[in-house]
């Protein structure tokens, strides 16, 4: 029974020893700037929809593994969402807003991202770098209501305005990794940028992350820093477009876990 268990400590450490795998989740307070304008070549209008740039907080989560096997990538997934609310003017779904009523509107981006990258270098001297390219997937939806008055009471009316749509931006992807020597605590940079014709996607984060290693298996951890999102795509769809100009910054912070 004793040479059983140890084997499978063994086990477990050699298993540890070749494949890594990490995951965090958290939350993250972001402020928008900017706006999201409609435009419908058809009809011959337009309207926007343009932040009121207060602040949210919204989940985000991530986790990577990695092997031993040659040649095959990383893998690494990421998930998080950006919200905003707004105000409304022009035209927009085919309404035209009266000057001067008040609009509000709703704007929420869910972002999936899938990386295969590789290890340029792997801790060595506590420093790792890491390349590849982000797939990321984002679905978004803008919605708004007009606001009235009715006896001193506002009011909303049934939802006008409502668009969604989607696009993919693949990004090259570089991870670079500090770690003080001979401690647990690290200091990390991500940085992610792609732009083709009028389109662009920027998402940098800065964080410093400290690992508790008193288990043998599973290392808990707390992540704080900050997080950058600048968003400029034009996503078109027959005489319909959506012009996105947006961006997400603020401070997150959040737990982990290392096996």
């Amino acid at each position: 029974m004793k040479q059983i268990f140890l084997l499978l400590l063994l086990s477990n450490f050699l298993i540890a020893d070749l494949i890594t795998i990490e995951a965090g989740v958290g939350s993250w307070s972001q402020t928008p700037l900017g706006f999201m304008e409609y435009k419908d070549t058809d009809k011959d209008n337009s309207g926007r929809d343009t932040s009121n740039e207060n602040e949210f907080a919204n989940i985000y989560a991530w986790g990577y593994i990695e092997h031993f096997f040659p040649y095959v990538p990383e893998f690494r997934i990421e998930y998080s969402s950006l919200e905003s609310d707004g105000q409304g003017s022009g035209t927009l779904s085919g309404f035209e807003i009266p000057i001067g009523s008040n609009f509000p509107t709703t704007l929420e981006f869910n972002q999936l991202e899938i990386i295969p990258y590789y290890n340029l270098l792997d801790d060595t001297f506590w420093i790792a770098v890491d390349m590849g390219i982000a797939i990321k997937l984002v679905d978004y939806q803008a919605t708004g209501r007009l606001e009235s008055d009715v006896g001193g009471f506002i009011q909303l009316g049934d939802e006008i305005y409502n668009e969604k749509g989607n696009f993919i931006a693949p990004l090259p992807y570089l991870k670079l990794y500090g770690q003080i020597p001979f401690t647990t605590i690290g200091l990390k940079t991500i940085i992610k940028y792609g732009a083709i014709d009028n389109s662009s996607f920027t998402d940098i984060v800065i964080k410093l992350d400290y690992k508790i290693n008193f288990l043998p298996i599973i290392e808990p951890g707390i992540e704080i820093g900050y997080k950058y999102v600048d968003i400029d795509v034009d996503v078109e769809d027959g005489d319909t477009s959506s012009i996105i100009k947006l961006e997400f910054a603020g401070l997150f912070g959040g737990l982990m876990f290392h096996f």
